[in-house]
């Protein structure tokens, strides 16, 4: 299970230093942006460490979901509404860019979350009690897919989803929301299944 309460500190904190850095990211090649390790940000209750993340699509969107999900102060407020303009400014002046970067990071989270389920395959004890910090790439793998909507590039990797929840859904136990209760409302269990219960671990 995860934490009781949701701090947002260090998402936030990660959230605007992604959307200053987001143009000079799209126009680079690299997909995995190191950020100013300069500016520390503090350890989050979901596990971003000491410092800055490095930049993905899917690390803003799927921080960003959570903390539109999270009761902010209004200066926290605030500064996530700045970022997300920011990003959303810069995605629209380079939507090519742009789409081509989310799929190279589709596909990259795709294979991060087939190797974790590899490793839970071959060591479940191990592996199980981390799944409520992996599935942060399941999520971010669910909002790059809404980024590329009903693009032709995005069926195969649907399909290659599809086949992974297959594969997760055969060692699925159902149950409470993995992460602070607080994030619930903004993750429907309908949709969002893989972020109620838990993997399996040998008796």
């Amino acid at each position: 299970m995860g934490a009781k309460e949701f701090d947002p500190t260090a998402d936030l904190a990660a959230c605007q230093a992604m959307a200053e850095e987001f143009e000079a990211y799209l126009k680079s090649d690299v997909l995995y942006w190191q950020m100013d390790t300069a500016r520390p940000g503090p350890r989050s209750p979901l596990g971003s460490g000491d410092q800055l993340p490095k930049l993905t699509i899917g690390g803003f969107l799927e921080r960003a979901r959570r903390l539109q999900a999270a009761l902010l102060s209004p200066a926290q407020q605030a500064a996530l509404d700045q970022a997300l303009r920011r990003f959303e400014r810069i995605r629209n002046a380079q939507r090519p860019r742009y789409t081509t970067r989310v799929l190279h990071d589709l596909r990259g989270r795709l294979d991060a979350w087939a190797w974790f389920l590899d490793d839970y395959i071959k060591r479940p004890n191990d592996e199980a009690p981390y799944y409520f910090a992996r599935v942060r790439i399941r999520l971010a793998i669910e909002l790059l897919l809404d980024e590329l909507a009903d693009a032709s590039q995005a069926q195969e990797l649907k399909r290659r989803l599809l086949a992974l929840d297959e594969r997760l859904r055969a060692d699925w136990i159902e149950g409470a929301f993995v992460w602070p209760a607080a994030l619930a409302h903004a993750f429907p269990r309908e949709r969002f299944w893989w972020l109620y219960g838990h993997l399996k671990q040998p008796e």
